[in-house]
């Protein structure tokens, strides 16, 4: 049994994951432009999905004014942030993004593949209470799995993806085997899926910034 949702071990995600997804240290990049871009000042900024604390380590050598709160619902990734960032400022919660407390506290809240593992109503649930606890004007930044509408191209594209992990090293078998959860462990929306949840949430400003395989990057100012 694994230690997260996710199909790669904690110890092993940071060393795996990019032979997974494409441009994935690119999503990185792309979040930390756009929040630069909001000239906060002072960030308080909520990452749901944590994982083991990749982005927060890029953020904290770019932002010299950022406090964080981390959430994710594995243990054993909160573990490996921590021992990675060792940072005493940073709050962490083991909790889904479903379950999060917080009220109009964070100008930033991001959610790097870590939603498409809820289904319908409990990532509007989640996606509801990414709302609530940003403040007024703050941002909410996602990076998601997405799915095409028509088949042909959902088949097209699933083979693009199982090529790509083959030629950074997957056998056939394992690149058949990632894509195979699609649907099964895992949720995508489509691109207008997921700009209908976030219009439903009411946020005043939705933009597609990033597409590149099976992955989007979406924000919402609120």
């Amino acid at each position: 049994m694994n230690d997260n949702i996710t199909p790669l071990a904690a110890n092993e995600y940071d060393k795996k994951i990019n032979n997974t997804i494409p441009y994935y240290q690119e999503f990185y990049n792309q979040t930390l432009d756009i929040v630069e871009q909001c000239d906060f000042g002072h960030v308080k900024w909520l990452d749901l999905g944590c994982g083991t604390g990749n982005l927060e380590e890029l953020a904290l050598q770019r932002f010299p004014n950022i406090h964080f709160t981390l959430v994710d619902p594995s243990e054993r990734m909160l573990e490996q942030a921590k021992e990675k960032l060792k940072d005493n400022s940073i709050q962490y919660l083991c909790a889904d993004s479903a379950s999060i407390p917080f009220t109009n506290c964070f100008d930033v809240v991001t959610a790097i593949l870590s939603h498409h593992y809820m289904r319908e109503e409990e990532r509007r649930k989640a996606t509801k209470c990414v709302y609530r606890a940003l403040k007024d004007g703050g941002i909410y930044i996602c990076f998601e799995n997405v799915i095409p509408e028509d088949e042909e191209i959902k088949r097209f594209e699933l083979l693009r993806w199982e090529n790509y992990q083959q030629i950074h090293g997957k056998t056939k078998e394992e690149a058949k085997a990632h894509t195979a959860r699609c649907g099964v462990h895992y949720f995508p929306l489509t691109v207008n899926q997921h700009m209908e949840l976030l219009k439903e949430m009411e946020f005043r400003k939705i933009h597609v910034f990033w597409y590149s395989y099976m992955q989007m990057g979406i924000y919402g100012i609120k």
